[in-house]
């Protein structure tokens, strides 16, 4: 499977798990793997909350794609994925206790990866024919009160240090960031300090999952062997 040598599968299914690489940004990529496959194809794609309200962003433009080739599609749009925790963000927090981005105030609506794979499956599996699913965890909250909230159930000592944008990039370059990776972590944590939070939806999480999605204080629970490594 690649986009950009237009590797992919070839026949017929059913159904399809569509997840944009990071570093692809060009519809057109999607386009022509598409294309080969019939209309009656039902296209579950891992989009992004805001998608419907701001179309500079990849996942929006690749959701126009879908749309307009007429394809059967859910459009799942998560919010901030907790799962960055212990990822994207984990480097830092392990050599420094500390989440470091420029994010300023900024407050995220965060959900757990696992939740939103779920309806993914959910959606594969036809159970659920809504054109657009909204994996929203309802967990509004900075980078400073998740710390609190981690640290109150782990008994860490994790904390939040904004950064300026200059300082940020500076230290991540030192790091050995790369740039393609930097472009990343800013739409995720600088842009919407400067675009606004996305327009609010009710969460199809409780339907899809009969149950309340995961809290931060589960999630830190399930992955407390690595949090509490970090002395």
């Amino acid at each position: 499977m690649d986009f950009e040598k237009g590797i992919g599968p070839s026949g017929q299914f059913d159904a399809l798990f569509l997840m944009r690489p990071p570093h692809l940004t060009d519809p057109g990529l999607f386009t022509n793997f598409l294309d080969r496959f019939s209309r009656d194809t039902r296209v579950v794609f891992l989009s992004v909350q805001g998608a419907d309200s701001m179309g500079f962003l990849p996942h929006a433009k690749i959701e126009r794609v879908i749309s307009e080739m007429e394809f059967q599609h859910v459009f799942v749009r998560p919010s901030y994925f907790m799962d960055n925790l212990t990822t994207a963000l984990w480097p830092e927090l392990q050599r420094n206790k500390r989440i470091y981005l420029p994010a300023g105030r900024l407050k995220l609506d965060w959900v757990s990866a696992r939740d939103v794979a779920e309806v993914c499956a959910s959606a594969i599996a036809g159970s659920h024919p809504e054109p657009v699913l909204q994996a929203t965890g309802g967990q509004v909250m900075g980078f400073d009160e998740v710390c609190t909230r981690i640290n109150a159930t782990l008994g860490t000592s994790f904390r939040y240090a904004p950064a300026s944008l200059v300082r940020y990039l500076a230290y991540s370059r030192s790091q050995g960031a790369t740039w393609s990776y930097l472009i990343v972590m800013l739409l995720l944590h600088f842009l919407p300090r400067l675009t606004g939070q996305p327009h609010p939806h009710p969460s199809d999480l409780p339907a899809v999952l009969n149950r309340d999605p995961e809290t931060v204080e589960a999630f830190a629970l399930r992955h407390a062997k690595l949090f509490r490594s970090v002395q």
